[in-house]
């Protein structure tokens, strides 16, 4: 009989070259990532200072706005050196199509800048066409998280949900400022302060949900806003009079509570690298030569044969039964590796349901974009309402809500 041994260890290395690429890829990805927060967080700032010159707040300039996009240009050509060519990637369509969309998105930048320099734009549109471009950016986060694998998925959606809840406390700071300097809100901003404050809860909550233990005590020591956040929030949505409050310092007061975020989510994306580098790091010393005893884990490994007449105690083979060649080492280690295996790959399943549930919710939140003209803001704050009324999770009203729609075949967007 042929020794089969070599054949075995062949295989074993091929798996874990396999899986030592992936790592390098995603690590790859991890460069992106960091680019495109970047981006984020600039085109956030632009929005932001392009907010209160839209409200003709008299001590900013164009200079103002200037040093702001001449930061998101910088940030810009950054991301577009960390992009992959179209033909360095096999199956990853679905992510040059994200790429695509944002930076046809990011074409019409100047477009909407000339008009914010000459005020021909009111506050609301200029920040949901920077809110738009965001989103498309975020959408890349999105798409590496759900191409990702074994732990890298963890990782990934802690960074993806953090970055999420930041863009909406970067709204929220608009839409402050904007009501601030007016010195009104109306009933609609009201709502929509309060829906975006509803939002961030839930990203943050799912954050909280996959982040490693550092991040989230560096979350923890800026989780609760400050008293005077507080109180100008009360001002902002219960209708109160706002005359009187400077719109300066609550666009810095929320600034404040941004540069902090951005300071977490760099700690995310290093997590992110450093699950990476340690994963290829053990990949590569086990390829590298044999175990040796002293690395060999305890075995807990059995197999069991049905109706064997020819094993003892009922047919259970336990390692020390198996032919002397294929070796105790061996054994363990395709164990270990199947165990560890089965294991990211629960892990991994739970968090393709969770990314697999928001695209759920962003279907049927786009039904009720289209059906009910509504924003998705309001999209969300009806889903939700749906939700309380039927005593369910969004998720649930949201499958239904699609299958509804495909049943009756109404159009979907994707």
């Amino acid at each position: 009989m042929q020794n089969t041994t070599g054949y075995a260890w062949r295989y074993l290395s091929a798996s874990r070259e396999n899986e030592r690429l992936a790592l390098q890829e995603l690590l790859n990805s991890e460069a992106l990532l960091d680019a495109i927060s970047a981006l984020i967080h600039a085109l956030q700032r632009e929005r932001g200072i392009s907010t209160l010159w839209l409200c003709t707040d008299t001590r900013l300039t164009p200079p103002h706005l200037a040093t702001r996009q001449h930061e998101v240009d910088e940030a810009l050509s950054a991301m577009l050196v960390q992009l992959p060519g179209p033909e360095e990637r096999a199956a990853a369509g679905r992510l040059y199509g994200r790429v695509a969309l944002a930076l046809q998105a990011l074409s019409g930048l100047e477009a909407l800048r000339a008009q914010v320099q000459r005020r021909q734009l009111p506050h609301a549109e200029a920040m949901q066409q920077f809110s738009e471009l965001i989103r498309h950016l975020l959408h890349l986060i999105f798409e590496a998280a759900d191409n990702a694998s074994h732990s890298m998925s963890r990782a990934l959606l802690a960074l993806f949900s953090f970055m999420q809840g930041k863009e909406l406390a970067g709204q929220e700071r608009a839409t402050g400022a904007a009501g601030f300097a007016a010195g009104a809100f109306s009933k609609a901003d009201r709502q929509q302060l309060i829906t975006l404050l509803e939002c961030q809860d839930r990203s943050f909550s799912t954050f909280c949900q996959f982040a490693d233990e550092g991040s989230l005590q560096a979350w923890r020591a800026i989780a609760e806003a400050g008293q005077e956040t507080e109180k100008l929030r009360r001002i902002a949505c219960s209708g109160m009079n706002p005359r009187g409050v400077n719109a300066q310092h609550w666009f810095r007061l929320i600034s404040e509570r941004l540069d902090g975020m951005k300071q977490i989510e760099a700690r995310l994306r290093q997590q992110v690298m450093q699950v990476c580098r340690h994963g290829i790091a053990q990949l590569e010393a086990a390829n590298a030569a044999p175990p040796t005893e002293a690395c060999w884990q305890p075995l807990g490994y059995n197999l069991y044969v049905a109706d064997a007449p020819w094993l003892e105690e009922g047919g259970a083979l336990d390692v020390a039964g198996i032919a002397p060649q294929l070796g105790r080492s061996l054994l363990a280690l395709i164990e270990n590796q199947a165990q560890r295996l089965q294991a990211q790959s629960d892990e991994l399943a739970a968090m393709h349901a969770a990314l697999a549930e928001r695209k759920q919710i962003d279907r049927a939140k786009a039904l009720l974009m289209q059906h009910h003209q509504c924003d998705e803001q309001q999209a969300w704050h009806t889903l939700r309402k749906m939700a309380m009324d039927q005593n369910k999770r969004v998720g649930e009203i949201a499958r239904a809500m699609v299958e509804v729609a495909a049943a009756f075949s109404l159009p979907q967007t994707r």
